[in-house]
């Protein structure tokens, strides 16, 4: 089918039908003229398809499901990024996809976290505080403490000084 149509334009024809990659890499490296593909690495990339589908299960058959398991077969076997299909061309532009739609919910999960990170610093740098101001009561009752146990010790000598001088 590929002989003088670019690839762009036959990109375009298949638009309109749900993608099956698989079958579509075929349809490019395939020479009708010649009745094989145009390169052996084409075939056994497609041989490598062909089997990884075969070995899925029978329950995964239907039309959508099957268009999604070539397609995920497709790239399992070429792999692929943004923008660029190994194996069909730099020229593919992917449909939004659930990842670029689960990149929103990224991008919000992202300013959540930012946002409750300001709010962890916050309350860090206020426990901080806390911990200052707790060391500084401690402090206080230890300081306390002495000052009780010295105003004791003193009222104690008073008394054993009263004492005294009733005694002689």
């Amino acid at each position: 089918m590929g002989g003088r149509k670019s690839f762009v334009r036959l990109m375009e024809e298949k638009r309109e039908q749900a993608p099956n990659y698989v079958a579509f890499y075929k349809e490019v490296h395939w020479s009708r003229k010649k009745g094989r593909f145009v390169t052996e690495a084409a075939e056994q990339n497609y041989n490598m398809m062909v089997e990884l589908l075969n070995e899925m299960p029978p329950e995964d058959a239907g039309d959508d499901n099957a268009n999604a398991n070539a397609n995920a077969v497709f790239k399992e076997v070429l792999g692929s990024r943004s923008g660029y299909v190994k194996g069909l061309g730099h020229l593919v532009i992917p449909k939004p996809s659930e990842s670029l739609l689960s990149n929103r919910e990224f991008i919000r999960l992202r300013e959540e976290n930012e946002k409750n990170k300001a709010e962890a610093e916050g309350f860090k740098r206020k426990l901080e505080s806390f911990m200052v101001d707790v060391s500084k009561m401690q402090a206080c009752f230890e300081e306390f403490d002495r000052l009780n146990s010295r105003v004791t010790e003193l009222e104690s000598q008073r008394e054993s000084q009263r004492e005294t001088p009733g005694d002689a």
